[in-house]
């Protein structure tokens, strides 16, 4: 009996021996220039010095190394069996280290989109990345858009604008971060800052600002120029995203902080969820463009600076307005107008539950289309502040207000609104004229 488990004390042992022989331990420089392929199931493991540079290309092996080291250059290839933890990291390729992380950065993501079998979440760690060029989250087959699929986060916290990750776009057009048909794409808990500086002023002149003279202040931003946009390319396919979730984050800086459906020409962009959502300064906090949106939420939105118009719906794109369930929010700050809604397609949106301060006006509503908001509380500026303002218009009885108050706060001076609606059960801090 003892011989025996003597015995097979030995073969496991050996098995052992074996699978660890497999391992490769990389503890200092290393250059790769063909192909090297990994064992199946073997680690490829970092010490505090590992790293490896080389133009070549490696497959396979399971990645083991600090989030914070660096440990390939970005000309290397991987196609990576998966990794020891949950997560790719961004600093893995360099970023970080490097004045424009541009390339680091499209790097990891083109890393997890190439690798999808074996790869999905992409950290961004903690720390102020700058980069000069959009970060692109697609995929192409055969010349044609097909769905990418990426978890892409970071360590902030949704209110942070500089104390996380802070991803700071460097150049002063275009986007900085693009998804096309994307499919279960998520990003979280990171910050995007760009370099749009909103009009100044006194409140008489700031809040009497047209939106198309609500330009940047430094004159070098374009009117295009986004955070986050979904959906920005038609020439491929007409294909949109669908199953997006975008949480916890802050974009601000842009002349539009988030913009779907921009191109004019694709379908869909449905079931997008934007779940506590911290909008900085912008022209545009949110931005839609096509009837076939269909089922977005936009759930806790935050916005406590320089603002022209919160929600804008059917002005880009194919200027028309998909379907938005808009609920939970608090606007301070220095927002001009709440929403723009034009609704030139087939579904309508609906608001609730928005606290609102310091505000302009409540904004426009076009619509054929019953349209709700309710529970919405809008405290406005006083009229010897910035003139007296049409604080509402709307062209249709459809839309519908429950449950709402509107006032000048411990004023009872009389309110402006224009065109038609039906209010229900609501407050007026004066008398309305019409």
């Amino acid at each position: 009996m003892k011989i025996s488990t003597l015995f097979l004390t030995l073969i496991i042992l050996s098995s052992f021996n074996k699978i660890f022989s497999q391992d490769i331990f990389i503890n200092k420089d290393t250059t790769i220039n063909n192909t090297w392929n990994i064992p199946s199931g073997a680690i490829l493991k970092f010490g505090s010095k590992g790293h490896i540079s080389g133009k070549g290309t490696i497959r396979g092996g399971i990645i083991d190394a600090a989030l914070g080291q660096w440990i390939f250059d970005t000309t290397l290839t991987l196609n990576p069996e998966g990794t020891y933890g949950t997560a790719f990291s961004a600093k893995w390729f360099g970023a970080g280290r490097v004045k424009d992380n541009s390339v680091a950065l499209q790097k990891g993501i083109n890393t997890i989109l190439g690798n999808t079998e074996t790869l999905r979440d992409f950290i961004i760690p903690k720390g102020v990345y700058d980069f000069s060029k959009p970060l692109i989250i697609q995929s192409i087959y055969k010349g044609q858009y097909v769905g990418a699929t990426i978890h892409l986060y970071g360590e902030s916290s949704f209110w942070d604008c500089c104390n996380g990750t802070t991803l700071r776009y460097t150049a002063t057009n275009g986007f900085a971060i693009g998804l096309q048909v994307a499919k279960g794409t998520e990003i979280n808990n990171v910050a995007i800052t760009g370099q749009f500086k909103a009009p100044a002023g006194n409140d008489s002149t700031y809040y009497n600002i047209p939106f198309d003279k609500y330009n940047d202040a430094n004159g070098k931003c374009g009117l295009m120029y986004a955070g986050i946009v979904i959906d920005y390319d038609g020439s491929k396919n007409i294909s949109g995203s669908t199953g997006v979730k975008i949480h916890d984050v802050y974009v601000g800086n842009f002349s539009i902080d988030f913009l779907v459906s921009p191109n004019g020409k694709t379908f869909n962009a449905d079931i997008l969820i934007f779940e506590n959502i911290h909008c900085g300064d912008a022209r545009v906090g949110f931005a839609g463009g096509q009837a076939q949106e269909k089922g977005n939420v936009i759930r806790g939105i935050y916005s406590w600076g320089n603002m022209h118009t919160l929600i804008c719906i059917g002005r880009y794109g194919k200027s028309q307005a998909g379907h938005y369930i808009i609920d939970g929010g608090n606007v301070a700050g220095r927002c001009i107008r709440l929403f723009e809604i034009s609704q030139a397609g087939w579904f309508a949106s609906s608001i609730a539950n928005i606290f609102s301060e310091s505000l302009g006006t409540i904004g426009t509503i076009t619509t054929q289309l019953p349209t709700s908001i309710s529970n919405c509380t809008f405290d406005l500026m006083f009229p010897e502040q910035i003139g007296k303002q049409n604080l509402f218009y709307s062209d249709n009885a459809k839309t519908k207000f429950s449950n709402c108050m509107f006032r000048y706060y411990g004023s009872n001076q009389p309110m402006k609104f224009t065109g038609y609606a039906t209010y229900d059960n609501c407050f007026f801090s004066g008398p309305v004229i019409n």
